[in-house]
């Protein structure tokens, strides 16, 4: 599910699509509810390394939930994300918690931040011993050559204690030890400690050895993960090169300014240096900022990846872009500037130059956290292409292959069918549809679903709901249609809903009143139903401004038989166990036929399928409506009976014997709106006599004929 999204139903797998490979052995995923309690979930994704994960879910109750992961990456760094969404609720203002590591990853999180904070200030260090030493002076010359060597060492022990940090946190996240030997991060950082360790000691302060530092860092940090990867890692060591070459000379200044050397300079003397030092710093440092904002704005559009500017802003690394951005433009700049036009008087480190000095720090400081924040990643949005399928062997297959998966069949099924519905068209995937209902008994007991998943994503790939429902969608109670309907529905906001719907089905109306024209009204009234979050008494109102009669009643079927399959998937619904015709027994026309042509639905599945009692209850209905309570029984005795006529006669015999003939003529509809062909029927009516049959025949007749006006 997509961040905030209210779903209708429970999904039977979540699925989560990474930016970048992840290590199934060091990805953790939890999903909690509203009250804290975590929901057991099942990894259907073999182990090993992946884009997309899939979790099998349990069947989830009305509520608001939060799927929260975290993944540890090749180079040690812990990347984490929650998903907050509702199941038959919206999520609205609710808080829900699900990520958050243990003690031990704390710690290794906070170690990490530490030393790569540590490491962008050992860089900043190589810069100024490179920039300084240029600047030619006695002084800098001297320190430069007593520390120099400690420098490169001690760049070196930085990098092997990161390399140490990220082993531990992808041994904690639950790698084994040869994967934390041979990741990109353990390896990168030791040969880069080895190379700082061992060319340092014979030049200390080559500027080739500075770039190492800078390249060889970015490379083991996860800037090669990203799917950019030559653009993450180029514009990533430019930004922290330029960085470095900016903060460190302004700090070396003005801690080479505390040394007893510098102190120990006469007034002249000491202005001379100092105004060498400037001069040489403004130069370097004018290009730098020049590198810092131009790598930056890359690095912070790739960031903001497109996302509202409201979404952007309540984001933590933007909160931290933002203070950095302001230290940045009005701290360090301005005194740079100052600085600048002041570098032929300066006679000595003052307040300003080491309030710049520090500005730069607190920047570098921030820097290292939105690190850490890990922006630049495209955002979780729920959607997705891949699904069980594709991952199993890369491709979504044809559906029959659906059968012999053991686990994720719904997703697989959906997949293949979407792949059939861009290759060849709606039509073509609603026949498959309806040739594996007779031969696949996963499809035939869920036909209606997998028909209406069909339509929730033809109408994400159909921008024409004249082109999307100029077919036979008929199949499977014409599932494909009421979903397409369902989804193209959600695309209206409440304020326009009122003056949409007259018009809403107006691109299936033709010829109007036909079998296309019904089902998309039809369709409209699982959608608003969902639109009022299940209220019936909400939902039918608004199926009385689709105009006139005939289309009310319409909506109105689509209202009670959203209201049926919610009741049937454990999400809210308007029920009575104890009176199982309610709410049919409170409601007036027009619409009270409608709620009854659905009620057996529910009373069947109540009772656990006991035909008898069923006409029992649609005996206890109001004289008015037993006729259509009967055909409703037909209707659902059909299905269950797989259309078989003498098993449908058999079973329409257990209700009254003057009634029988609407169970008939519910029945034989059934079987052509299934099947869109009168063949069954022919066979079921040929089984009866006299009234019955009269029944039978005349509502085949009428069904095809509604059938065949398209």
């Amino acid at each position: 599910p997509a961040a905030g999204e209210r779903v209708a139903y429970p999904p039977e797998e979540i699925v989560l699509s990474f930016a970048a490979p992840v290590r199934t052995a060091t990805t953790t995923v939890r999903l909690r509810a509203a009250d804290g309690s975590q929901i057991p979930l099942t990894t259907l994704t073999p182990d090993g390394t992946v884009d997309t994960l899939v979790l099998g879910v349990p069947v989830l109750d009305t509520d608001v939930y939060a799927l929260g992961w975290e993944s540890v990456g090749d180079d040690g760094h812990r990347a984490t994300g929650e998903v907050v969404f509702g199941v038959g609720a919206s999520p609205g203002d609710v808080a829900v918690a699900a990520a958050g590591g243990d003690a031990a990853a704390l710690l290794l999180d906070g170690l990490g931040l530490a030393l790569r904070l540590l490491w962008y200030l050992g860089l900043a260090a190589a810069a100024a011993a490179v920039v300084l030493g240029r600047g030619g002076t006695t002084l800098a010359a001297g320190v430069l050559a007593d520390r120099g060597p400690r420098l490169w060492r001690l760049l070196a022990g930085l990098a092997v204690l990161r390399a140490v940090v990220g082993a531990l946190t992808l041994l904690d996240a639950g790698a084994d030890v040869t994967t934390v030997l041979t990741s990109r991060g353990t390896l990168v950082w030791a040969s880069l400690a080895g190379l700082l360790a061992v060319v340092g000691s014979r030049r200390p302060t080559g500027p080739a050895l500075a770039v190492l530092a800078v390249v060889g860092g970015t490379l083991a940090g996860h800037a090669p993960d990203r799917p950019d990867a030559v653009q993450a890692v180029t514009f990533g060591a430019v930004h922290l090169g330029a960085a470095a070459l900016w903060v460190g000379p302004v700090l070396g200044l003005v801690l080479l300014a505390r040394t007893v050397g510098w102190r120990s300079l006469d007034p002249d003397e000491r202005g001379a240096q100092m105004r060498a030092h400037v001069a040489e710093i403004a130069t370097v440092a004018g290009w730098a900022l020049a590198a810092v904002v131009t790598s930056g704005g890359v690095l912070a559009l790739r960031a903001w990846d497109g996302q509202s500017v409201t979404t952007w802003m309540g984001e933590a690394s933007t909160a931290v872009l933002l203070a950095k951005t302001v230290v940045v433009v009005a701290i360090a700049v301005p005194l740079g500037l100052h600085h600048h036009r002041q570098r032929e008087r300066m006679v000595d480190v003052g307040g300003g130059l080491r309030t710049e000095a520090g500005a730069l720090v607190l920047a570098l400081a921030l820097g290292a956290v939105l690190v850490v924040l890990d922006p630049g990643w495209g955002r979780a949005t729920g959607d997705t292409d891949t699904t069980l399928a594709a991952l199993l062997d890369g491709s979504a297959g044809p559906p029959e292959r659906c059968a012999d998966v053991d686990v994720g069949q719904a997703t697989c099924y959906r997949t293949a069918l979407e792949a059939l519905l861009v290759a060849e068209g709606p039509q073509a995937a609603i026949d498959e549809v309806l040739r594996l209902s007779e031969t696949d008994a996963f499809v035939a007991a869920g036909c209606h679903q997998v028909a209406h998943d069909l339509g929730n994503d033809a109408a994400e790939r159909i921008a024409d709901m004249g082109v999307a429902l100029a077919v036979d969608g008929s199949a499977c109670w014409s599932g494909y249609t009421h979903g397409f309907v369902e989804a193209r529905l959600s695309d209206i906001t409440d304020r326009e809903m009122s003056a949409a719907l007259p018009t809403f089905c107006d691109g299936a109306a033709d010829p109007p009143y036909s079998f296309s024209h019904y089902n998309c009204l039809h369709g409209l009234g699982h959608g608003l139903m969902l639109r009022a979050d299940a209220d019936l008494f909400a939902a039918l109102p608004l199926c009385e401004d689709t105009g006139e009669l005939w289309a009310v009643h319409s909506c109105a079927s689509g209202v009670f038989m959203e209201n049926v399959m919610a009741a049937q998937q454990g999400q809210p619904a308007e029920f009575d166990d104890e009176d199982l015709l309610y709410p049919c027994t409170v409601m007036t026309d027009p619409v009270a036929e409608d709620c009854y042509l659905m009620q057996t639905s529910h009373v069947l599945w109540r009772l656990d399928g006991d035909v008898a009692g069923g006409f029992a209850w649609c005996d206890s209905a109001p004289q008015a409506h037993r006729a259509t309570c009967y055909r409703s029984m037909g209707r659902d005795v059909s299905s269950r009976a797989r259309l078989d006529p003498a098993g449908v006669v058999s079973q329409c015999d257990l209700g009254q014997p003057a009634l029988v003939r609407w169970c008939l003529d519910g029945a034989a509809s059934n079987a052509v709106y299934e099947t869109a062909d009168t063949t069954l029927a022919d066979a079921l009516c040929a089984l009866v006599q006299g009234d019955r049959r009269d029944a039978c025949t005349a509502a085949r007749d009428q069904a095809a004929r509604t059938v065949a006006a398209g």
